[in-house]
C-alpha cells in the first residue's frame, strides 16, 4: 500500500470554528495515519504534497442520493437496463469529481451498482444503499397511474428501480427482509404522500401503520442497521418516530412541537432543499402545473422554519439532496448554497460530514480528519467554515480529491 503525506494544510476539523494552523496529515493505504503539527517531518512517504496553506477537509457526503434516474421522474419505465447503468455510473462519478466521497443512495441503486463500484469498473463515491423503498398500495412511491394495475417500478420487473408495494405487517417484513438479503445498508421507507406526483402535490398525512413502520425497524434493527423515511406531514412523522425511525427525510409540514419530539427520539433530519428549488426553476421545460409550483414553493418556505426549529431544539441536520437525473444532479452542491442563507457556515460543513457519518453509523471513520478514519480528503482554495459557497465552485476552488486513500483528481501538484 502507497503512502501520502499532506503538509502545509490547514485543516477542518470535526467541532471547530475555524481552521488549524498549517499541519501535515499522513496517509497509509486507504487510512488517515497521523495528524501532525506544523513540523515537514514524518516517516518516509511514497508521495508528499504541499497544499501551499490551503484547506484539507474531508470528503463530502449526501444523505440522500437517487442515481439510477434519467429524467425527473423515478418510473424509467421506457428505459433499457443499460441506459439505467450508465447514468448511475455518470452520476456517481460527477458526484466524486465535485467532492462527494460519499453517497446514501435513497432508492435505485442496488447491489449491482455497488459490485461495479467495488470492483474498480466504475468510479464514484462511497456507496451506502437502500436497494428497493418500501411503499404501500396507493402510497407516496406507487407510481402507476389509474389505468395500469401492474407497476414497472413497484413489482419485480427489468424497470424495477426505485420502489416495491407492499402491504401488512408480514408483507413489509418479507420486502424488509430481501433487501437486506441483496446487502442494503440502511432501510427506506414511503410513510406519506410526495408533494410533486403521484399526488398531485398534496401528500397523504400519513402512510404504512405504525406496526407497518415496526416491523421494518425490527428487520433493520436485528442487521444492525436502521430505517429512513420520507415523510411530510407532521402526523406521518410522529407515527415513524414512535416506531423507532432513525432517519427523518423532508418533514417540511410539521409542527414546532414535532421537532422537539424529534430531539428526544434523537433522530436524524435531512431536509432536502435543493431537489424542490430545482423542480421549481425546471417547471417550463418539464410541464409542471403552476397549482405544483405553488405549491412546492410553499413547501419550501415551510422547510426553512422547520430547519430553525431543528436547530433550536438541537436536532442533528443531515445534508441530502434527493435529486433525480442527470440535469438535476448538476445542482447537487447547491443545496451548501441554499444552507448558507439558513445557517452558519460552519454547522453546514459539519452536516456534510461529521453529522452524515455518525447517521450513516460511520462515525470516527468517515466525515473527519483523525488517525484511523478512511482517507477520504478535499483539497480546496478557500475557507468553507466561514462561507461554505466555496464548495460549490468546484472547477476553481476543489484542487484535489482523495476517495479511500486514492487520488482521483490532482490539479494541485504540477505535472511533470
Amino acid at each position: 500500500m502507497s503512502t501520502t503525506l499532506f503538509t502545509n494544510a490547514r485543516l477542518v476539523l470535526d467541532g471547530a470554528d475555524t481552521l488549524t494552523e498549517p499541519r501535515q496529515v499522513a496517509v497509509d493505504g486507504n487510512r488517515i495515519s497521523s495528524v501532525g503539527g506544523g513540523e515537514n517531518s514524518a516517516p518516509d512517504a511514497d508521495r508528499v504534497i504541499d497544499v501551499g496553506g490551503r484547506t484539507l477537509m474531508p470528503g463530502l457526503i449526501d444523505a440522500h442520493a437517487h442515481v439510477t434516474g434519467l429524467s425527473l421522474s423515478p418510473r424509467n419505465s421506457e428505459a433499457e437496463p443499460g441506459q439505467i447503468a450508465w447514468a448511475a455510473a455518470d452520476y456517481l462519478r460527477s458526484a466524486l469529481m465535485d467532492g462527494f466521497t460519499t453517497v446514501r443512495e435513497a432508492g435505485g441503486a442496488d447491489h449491482r451498482v455497488a459490485r461495479r463500484l467495488e470492483q474498480g469498473s466504475i468510479v464514484g463515491p462511497r456507496l451506502f444503499y437502500s436497494g428497493r423503498a418500501l411503499t404501500q398500495t396507493g402510497g407516496g412511491a406507487d407510481f402507476r397511474t389509474m389505468d395500469e394495475s401492474v407497476d414497472p417500478c413497484g413489482h419485480v420487473t427489468p424497470h424495477s428501480v426505485m420502489s416495491v408495494i407492499v402491504d401488512g405487517v408480514d408483507e413489509v417484513r418479507r420486502a424488509a427482509r430481501e433487501e437486506l438479503r441483496l446487502g442494503a445498508t440502511q432501510l427506506k421507507l414511503f410513510a406519506s404522500g410526495g408533494v410533486v406526483f403521484p399526488s398531485k402535490s398534496h401528500a397523504t398525512r400519513y402512510e404504512f401503520s405504525r406496526a407497518e413502520i415496526e416491523a421494518a425497524v425490527e428487520e433493520a434493527a436485528a442487521r444492525d442497521t436502521y430505517v429512513m423515511v420520507h415523510v411530510y406531514t407532521d402526523a406521518g412523522v410522529r407515527r415513524c418516530l414512535q416506531a423507532g425511525v432513525r432517519s427523518i427525510e423532508h418533514a417540511n409540514f410539521v409542527t414546532e412541537e414535532t421537532v422537539a419530539m424529534m430531539a428526544e427520539h434523537a433522530a436524524f433530519f435531512d431536509p432536502t432543499f435543493i431537489s424542490l428549488l430545482q423542480r421549481v426553476e425546471s417547471a417550463g421545460e418539464t410541464g409542471l402545473s403552476e397549482t405544483i409550483v405553488h405549491n412546492i414553493t410553499e413547501t419550501i418556505d415551510r422547510g426553512r422554519a422547520v430547519y430553525g426549529w431543528a436547530r433550536k431544539h438541537g436536532v442533528p441536520i443531515a445534508l441530502g439532496t434527493d435529486l433525480w437525473g442527470p440535469e438535476a444532479r448538476r445542482c447537487q452542491l447547491r443545496e451548501l448554497e441554499i444552507r448558507s442563507d439558513l445557517d452558519e457556515a460552519r454547522n453546514i460543513v459539519r452536516s456534510a460530514t461529521a453529522v452524515n457519518a455518525e447517521l450513516l453509523m460511520m462515525p470516527g471513520l468517515l466525515g473527519t480528519i483523525k488517525q484511523g478514519a478512511f482517507a477520504d480528503l478535499l483539497v480546496v482554495d478557500g475557507d468553507p467554515l466561514r462561507d461554505a459557497r466555496v464548495l460549490c465552485n468546484p472547477d476553481e476552488k476543489l484542487l484535489l480529491v482523495m476517495k479511500d486513500g486514492v487520488i482521483y483528481s490532482d490539479r494541485l501538484t504540477p505535472k511533470p
